[in-house]
């Protein structure tokens, strides 16, 4: 299995604050760019301590460095919300929850 092979085109979603008329602070999702990712189901089979990792549906990694906890991943008509990400390393690990009413 070939993380190369497996990247593809994902549109990368942050979240903006807008001030409405009225003065109330209104949430927006806003496309930010495109990157390259790698996303597969999470093994149910191991078991892990990270209640993070428990919730998630889904893992991917990632060259990208501009991605953080909080932001919106959208490939193939799914919408994941990234629950946790690590850019320590070589490429960024990503914890995904898939997002039903995207």
């Amino acid at each position: 299995m070939s993380i190369n092979r497996d990247m593809k085109e994902c549109r990368l979603i942050k979240e903006v604050f807008t001030r409405t008329t009225s003065g109330v602070q209104r949430r927006d999702w806003k496309v930010s760019g495109t990157i390259q990712a790698a996303i597969y189901k999470k093994n149910e089979s191991k078991m892990y301590g990270s209640e993070v990792y428990l919730q998630a549906t889904h893992t991917g990694v990632t060259r990208s460095r501009n991605v953080k906890a909080g932001d919106r991943l959208e490939s193939d008509g799914v919408t994941y919300l990234i629950e946790d990400c690590n850019p320590d390393s070589r490429l960024t690990n990503l914890i995904l929850k898939v997002i039903e009413n995207g």
